[in-house]
């Protein structure tokens, strides 16, 4: 579709609002989504073209973000043209960072439901400014046990929802949905449908990059009385400990988190070192191998796949054969097709990247 500009006060999208922007410089266009992080529209449009007199701070561009998904609302940022340029850039991000801008005051409760803690964590009584229903927010997470929901200082709305410890992510698991002024935390946001992108047949370049910065085996837990000096250790290993060449093992320092009669024994016992250091290593789910693929020659029969689903990437040279969920994508709005999928996991935590794109707006 060709996006549309509306006022910044916008809120339905049912007719043309200010008018139709068609004359993006062609391949600068592009709608780029993360998994749980970034969501922003970027391009250049030539001085004097159709409705680019209307261009202005905080007015709404409506684009689509994904093959056959629904158009979605990014608010214009502040730019500028420089006298000797004949085109602007804009940088527009989603609607849903307008909740950088409200507060979530400290909180503290237990809940088993992630839409009932986001419905306490984000009422308008626990909000700076209030959001008075100008967003809502939806889950389908329901967990068997108690969760502790709680953060002991102020946290602007997006990053209680993800990026940061004890986040909404973080306690509940699932992946973020930004669909225009609703919120959605999903247990799976995407598909396996048995996708498979295999070197030679669907696909004529890729790239990808192995990080094991991360990567452990094995845990060395161990405790000492520093009183006393009494010593005693554990080592738990993993069961992808024989994947690899040989062991990569932390150490995790247990003393003062292993119970124990310090008045009947000097040191936890081996199997209370054990049963502490084993509850310790299930709790680890992010010291793995992390592999990011990077697609950038999307062929049209993988113009389907959506961000958050699952596909297996085949390559034979490199001997890869890997499933992963697809966690970024960057779209063309205008010719209604992927730029670049990535596949795996990206290479960094959510930062906000957009901030240096601002830096770079003439």
């Amino acid at each position: 579709m060709i996006p549309l500009l509306f006022e910044k006060d916008s809120r339905e999208f049912k007719h043309l609002g200010l008018g139709a922007l068609p004359s993006w410089i062609e391949d600068t266009i592009e709608v780029v989504e993360e998994r749980n992080g970034e969501f922003y529209l970027q391009g250049e449009l030539p001085v004097g073209a159709l409705h680019v007199d209307q261009l202005a701070y905080e007015r709404i561009i409506l684009a689509a973000p994904a093959p056959g998904m629904p158009a979605q609302p990014f608010r214009i940022q502040p730019f500028s043209k420089p006298p000797e340029s004949d085109t602007i850039k804009i940088v527009a991000k989603h609607v849903s960072y307008q909740l950088t801008k409200h507060i979530a005051k400290p909180n503290n409760f237990a809940t088993a439901s992630a839409q009932e803690a986001m419905s306490w964590a984000f009422d308008s009584g626990h909000m700076v400014p209030q959001l008075d229903g100008k967003f809502t927010f939806e889950s389908d997470i329901t967990l068997l046990n108690l969760v502790q929901y709680k953060h002991m200082e102020p946290l602007n709305v997006r990053a209680a929802l993800g990026g940061v410890k004890d986040s909404m992510t973080d306690l509940f698991g699932g992946e973020l949905e930004w669909d225009r002024w609703t919120v959605r935390l999903l247990k799976s946001r995407g598909r396996d449908n048995g996708k498979i992108i295999r070197y030679a047949q669907n696909l004529d370049t890729l790239s990808f990059d192995i990080d094991d910065s991360d990567l452990v085996t094995g845990y060395y837990g161990w405790w000492r009385n520093s009183e006393t000096g009494a010593f005693n250790d554990a080592i738990v290993y993993k069961s992808n400990v024989n994947d690899f060449a040989y062991a990569r093992v932390q150490p995790v320092d247990l003393s003062g988190k292993v119970d124990f009669d310090e008045e009947t024994q000097l040191t936890p016992t081996d199997a209370e070192m054990l049963s502490a250091l084993q509850d310790y290593v299930d709790a680890q789910d992010s010291n793995h191998l992390r592999t990011c693929i990077n697609v950038t020659a999307v062929p049209d029969d993988l113009q389907d796949v959506h961000l958050c689903d699952t596909v297996t990437a085949i390559h034979p040279g490199y001997d890869l054969q890997q499933k992963a969920k697809v966690v970024r994508t960057v779209f063309d709005p205008i010719k209604e097709r992927y730029k670049e999928v990535t596949i795996g996991e990206l290479q960094r935590t959510i930062t906000d990247t957009i901030a240096g794109l601002l830096r770079g707006v003439k």
